[in-house]
């Protein structure tokens, strides 16, 4: 028998508050890409959301959130 592939891969992003409907929109349009639990804003209403996706999409992940900062400022923050 196989053993199965686990854990999901994870990246934090970090982007002002008043985009993350616009993020949101972005990413159900590429169906199945990635999921996003917000984890609160800072004091300069910039929001932190943790994107989750399956093993291997890393890539096309990195590549979607190339393509959303054409959109709206974006960053990309380190692992915690």
């Amino acid at each position: 028998m196989r053993p199965l592939v686990c854990g999901s891969g994870s990246l934090y992003v970090r982007l002002a508050r008043s985009d993350v409907a616009m993020f949101r929109f972005l990413l159900e349009a590429n169906e199945g890409l990635a999921l996003f639990s917000s984890l609160g804003a800072d004091e300069a209403g910039r929001e932190t959301l943790l994107l989750r996706f399956a093993p291997g999409a890393r890539a096309e992940v990195l590549r979607f959130l190339e393509a959303a900062r054409t959109e709206f400022p974006l960053e990309l923050l380190p692992a915690a």
